[in-house]
């Protein structure tokens, strides 16, 4: 007879069911990816970035979105110490590169928001109709009024938000005025902009 009064040839069996049992009633443990990502939520609420960015790093009329975006770690650690405008820079000793990749592997963990496929040939008469060749020039190259925009602009996340919240003298763009497929389509003009010819091929710049 076995110790706890169970038959030899019914021990096997026992075992089997007992590690049913135990096994249905208890949770799923998460994964090692899973804790990696709820500890990044947690570091990313203590750094207070969210009272900017929103709770998920999607962006609100103070700071714009950083979540889901097309930067690389080394890239997002230099906006974090080197920060443009009003937000303050972060050092090493305020927040550690540790800490900056635990907000980054949270913010790339955020879904990317869906995006309206851009039409490069209806953005150029936009981009003509509300006037913002005045600023920034009618290939969108920049002038004395306003930055460069393209080719290569920034990312769509960041350029869509500006239109929404600009700073310095730009008006901002209401939905009633720009929709987000109005915005769509100036961004695929300002992306179809061609790279401007090398120095060297312009007789007057040549060395």
């Amino acid at each position: 007879m076995h110790p706890w009064g169970i038959a030899p040839r019914c021990t096997a069996l026992y075992c089997l069911v007992l590690a049913s049992v135990f096994s249905s009633g208890l949770p799923a443990q998460p994964s090692p990816s899973d804790i990696a990502v709820d500890d990044a939520a947690r570091a990313f609420a203590a750094a207070g970035c969210g009272a900017c960015h929103g709770s998920d790093g999607a962006g609100s009329a103070a700071g714009p979105r950083i979540a889901a975006e097309d930067l690389t770690l080394s890239e997002f650690i230099g906006a974090v110490r080197r920060p443009l405008r009003t937000m303050p820079a972060f050092s090493a000793e305020v927040l550690p590169d540790q800490s900056v990749e635990q907000l980054y592997t949270f913010l790339e963990s955020q879904a990317v928001p869906a995006r309206a496929t851009g039409r490069a040939d209806t953005g150029a008469r936009l981009f003509a109709a509300y006037g913002c060749y005045s600023c920034h020039a009618n290939e969108a190259q920049g002038g004395m009024h306003g930055p460069r925009l393209g080719p290569d602009p920034i990312t769509f996340a960041r350029f869509s938000w500006y239109v929404r919240h600009p700073s310095a003298s730009m008006p901002p763009y209401s939905e009633s005025v720009l929709t987000d497929q109005d915005i769509a389509d100036i961004y695929a003009f300002v992306e179809s902009r061609p790279q401007p010819p090398p120095l060297s091929s312009l007789p007057l710049l040549a060395p």
